[in-house]
């Protein structure tokens, strides 16, 4: 009996002891991830001094001509250059605007004229459709060509209820 209650005693202990060792360390791990926000320095303004006039040399020394004449053509050499950048720049965000041409069907009805009805509302909104004949109900699909489909279909939904991206 007293065997059993110190088997049960040294069990405690030694739970008592893991359980204080891994607070310890979960609070230690804590407070490493607790970092104050990094410090904003804000730019002083500079002084602006007013304006002085450049002064310039009746006439500059025969040497200083050559040198602009070699900034004006090094200018004339970079603009090239800095036009191919922005054309690199500008090619990707025309890849992404490539139209592709998508066919919606904006409702299907039992009565031909209702679809009339539907084909008309959506030739008013600018688009280009027909009426399709099937499975017994009369389709309006419509011929969309454009870089953001999600545009469209929001607005047709906001008109029809229901859109169906066939392609």
């Amino acid at each position: 009996m007293k065997r059993e209650r110190l088997v049960v005693l040294l069990g405690i202990l030694v739970a008592l002891v893991f359980f204080y060792l891994g607070l310890n360390a979960w609070i230690k791990n804590k407070e490493e991830k607790i970092t104050p926000p990094p410090v904003v320095i804000q730019p002083k303004p500079q002084p602006t001094a007013p304006p002085t006039p450049p002064s310039e040399p009746a006439q500059p020394p025969a040497e200083e001509k050559p040198k602009e004449e070699e900034k004006k053509a090094k200018k004339v050499e970079e603009k090239p250059k800095e036009e191919k950048r922005k054309e690199e720049v500008k090619r990707p965000e025309k890849e992404n605007l490539k139209q592709k041409t998508y066919l919606v069907q904006v409702g299907a009805f039992s009565k031909a004229e209702n679809a009339q009805k539907a084909l008309k509302k959506a030739k008013d909104l600018g688009y280009k459709g027909s009426i399709v004949e099937e499975d017994g109900l009369y389709k309006v699909r419509l011929k969309i060509t454009t870089a953001d489909i999600r545009k469209d279909v929001s607005r047709l939904k906001g008109q029809f209820g229901s859109v169906i991206i066939k392609q």
